[in-house]
């Protein structure tokens, strides 16, 4: 540790955390500052870490960085980086996303990482990361797997590695098609991104990128798609209760079903049921059933 740096452990930040998410090699807190900038100590992160500004003045020295920005501004900070980054004001709020030893291993088997903070103002980093935030504050739907791949999506963006080498290439991965038979197959089982990758022989960051490119999705985004197709199914008899519906089709429980209905769908399931009754359906309705 630098003389005279305060050293923060994994998943720690100068901030309230109002969502904290532990996820497969990365730990995820969407924060607000709680110190003014004249208050904040000379610090290191102890891992390597994204801060992703959403609103307020914030300082950095990360190159490419403006003296002050507002946001959004998304930050790669290697392990042990000292710094004084900073909210001007004990206001305002950002994404964190703290990278554990083995996944910036994994990653960076892929394509080498930035040796020095960086900065990213606009881009896909940015937008996976603006994303990120998003499905943080939908209370109960983002998924483990989902927010997973969004970590090896924001590796893969920083690193700059092109997703396809050969520009002009048309054919799709051999193994896009087993992807999709194994999150149809598996829908209903929490499945994460090493697992998934390691059976289809392929790199984390890769599969993650690869994936949404072709179905534009993350998987645990399509997992959700073929759970919705099997609770439609079910629905078709209206003598099962929605709560068994729910647990048969890989939900949590018929909480966590009817938000993610609604969500997809734009309608609770029980008022699907009444338009289906009518024969009125939803054209994105038709669409999951269709396509999955």
């Amino acid at each position: 540790m630098h003389t005279g740096a305060t050293s923060l452990p994994y998943g720690t930040y100068f901030g309230d955390s109002q969502i904290c998410r532990e996820l497969p090699g990365f730990s995820v807190s969407l924060l607000t500052p709680t110190f003014r900038a004249e208050d904040v100590p000379l610090h290191e992160h102890e891992s390597a870490s994204f801060v992703l500004v959403l609103s307020g003045a914030y300082r950095s020295n990360a190159d490419g960085a403006a003296p002050v920005s507002s946001g959004p501004m998304l930050i790669f900070n290697p392990a042990g980086t000292i710094h004084r980054d900073s909210f001007l004001l004990a206001s305002g709020r950002f994404l964190a996303v703290s990278i554990s030893d083995q996944s910036l291993r994994v990653a960076m088997d892929w394509a080498a990482l930035p040796a020095a903070a960086t900065v990213r103002t606009s881009g896909a980093g940015v937008n996976i990361a603006i994303r990120f935030a998003q499905e943080c504050v939908t209370p109960g739907l983002a998924s483990t797997s989902t927010m997973e791949a969004m970590c090896w999506e924001l590796l893969s963006a920083m690193s700059g590695v092109s997703l396809w080498p050969d520009k002009h290439r048309a054919c799709l991965p051999p193994w896009i098609g087993r992807a999709r038979d194994l999150l149809h197959d598996r829908c209903r089982e929490s499945l994460q991104i090493n697992e998934m990758a390691q059976q289809l022989g392929v790199h984390p960051v890769y599969f993650a990128r690869a994936f949404r490119h072709v179905f534009r999705c993350t998987p645990g985004e399509y997992r959700m798609r073929c759970r919705l197709r099997d609770a439609l199914a079910l629905m078709q008899n209206a003598s099962i209760p929605l709560s068994q519906i729910a647990l048969s089709a890989g939900f949590f429980d018929q909480s966590h079903f009817s938000a993610a209905f609604r969500r997809h769908f734009g309608m609770a399931p029980q008022a699907y049921r009444i338009r289906r009754h009518g024969h009125v359906f939803s054209s994105e309705v038709q669409f999951v059933q269709e396509k999955t």
